[in-house]
């Protein structure tokens, strides 16, 4: 008979090589809350221009309930808002599966690397559904089904059929690049790239956040 034990053996516990080179603690070099075009435009289509100045419109008159749900119930800010923090996160891998653990009010994020089919979310997931791969030291995630109330910024509109590719590489072993191209035809005429800095951090117990304590309360309630 054999034993149970023996039989789980469909994924490592422990990281891969090429991912441990990226595992540890890491914080943004330049904090922001616009993900910014490494050529200078974002190339909206109509439908994509008139959803952004109406979310301008709306932040301008601080109605951030009507749009911005992180902003007005400290919602999941989604893909890749969520990557613009400027709290640390720390990455860890168990099982093929890489783990984002952010700072501000404790997220989660993982990214699929057992290159299984993609599974659809039972319900609505801010996240999205993330899956990954290396190619030579550069892993490849791609991000999908992330629903529109999850701005991809402070401002910039999506649909649902909006597609996140991330390159992580390590451009030296204490600074990580992760190389964003946004895809989404019915609000961006083309695909347009966006690169965000990460520096290696001292290993530490992040303290609790909770978010919606910073909000205001409001009624008196």
């Amino acid at each position: 008979m054999i034993a149970l034990g023996a039989l789980i053996v469909a994924a490592p516990a422990m990281a891969s090589p090429q991912t441990e080179g990226i595992l540890g603690v890491w914080q943004i070099t330049k904090p922001t809350v616009q993900l910014r075009p490494v050529d200078g435009v974002v190339p909206f289509t109509k439908k994509g221009r008139d959803a952004f100045n109406a979310n301008l419109r709306m932040r301008k008159k601080g109605d951030f309930d009507d749009y911005d749900v992180m902003t007005s119930r400290c919602a999941n800010p989604g893909m890749p808002r969520m990557m613009l923090t400027a709290k640390r996160f720390k990455l860890r891998e168990l099982f093929n599966v890489l783990t984002f653990t952010f700072e501000w009010n404790r997220l989660i994020r993982q990214i699929d690397l057992r290159g299984l089919p993609l599974e659809k979310p039972l319900g609505t997931r801010f996240t999205g559904v993330s899956r990954g791969r290396w190619v030579g030291d550069t892993l490849v995630a791609e991000t999908t089904d992330v629903p529109p109330e999850a701005l991809i910024d402070e401002s910039l509109p999506h649909s649902w059929d909006m597609k996140v590719t991330e390159h992580y590489r390590l451009v030296d072993p204490d600074t990580l690049e992760d190389r964003i191209t946004i895809t989404d035809p019915e609000y961006y005429k083309r695909p347009w790239d966006a690169v965000l800095i990460y520096k290696r951090q001292p290993f530490a117990v992040f303290a609790e956040d909770v978010c919606l304590d910073r909000l205001p309360h409001k009624g008196g309630k």
